[in-house]
């Protein structure tokens, strides 16, 4: 007997007129609320979404490989998952991947986020814990930022003045 998993409904945006919408990927529900009232209050639109895991028994759109229809109508995805789990990471891809336009805000703490360089590619960070000023500011350069991928290229590129390119050193670990 095969057992069936339902797709679970993502979060809908309300469709208000002139607000940018965010997404906020946070597995625990008292924090995501908290992140989404902050967001709604600083003038944003903002929805929540636990993860895979949060869906007892239902199958998250992320796992089929197809994306999420939540994301499809976000302007920003904010993503608080904890990078040290794999299947975290393996949903940060997914959502670069699915989404390459749409700019991504990852939070973590500080000391982790060169351990986790290469997967932070192309995403804004902003540092673990959160304030309402640091998360706006991070979200408003989000959404000014051109290209996710280029803005995260132009932090790590130094022009000269023969108009060359010449990337900065990196440090050894």
């Amino acid at each position: 007997m095969r057992l069936r998993t339902k797709q679970i409904k993502p979060p809908e945006f309300s469709g208000q007129k002139g607000r940018r919408r965010v997404l906020v990927e946070e597995s625990d529900p008292a924090k995501r609320g908290a992140i989404t009232r902050l967001l709604d209050a600083a003038g944003f639109e903002a929805i929540g979404c636990g993860g895979p895991e949060d869906h007892s028994g239902r199958r998250c759109p992320l796992d089929s490989g197809y994306g999420c229809d939540a994301t499809a109508g976000t302007d920003v995805i904010f993503f608080s998952f904890r990078l040290a789990n794999p299947e975290n990471q393996k949903i940060l891809k997914d959502l670069k991947r699915l989404h390459p336009k749409t700019p991504i805000v990852v939070e973590i703490p500080k000391p982790q986020a060169v351990g986790h360089h290469g997967l932070l590619v192309g995403t804004h960070i902003v540092y673990a814990p959160v304030t309402r000023r640091s998360l706006t500011e991070a979200i408003l350069d989000a959404l000014a930022a051109p290209d996710p991928i280029i803005a995260t290229l132009r932090k790590k590129i130094d022009w000269t003045s023969s108009g060359t390119i010449e990337s900065k050193p990196q440090r050894s670990q």
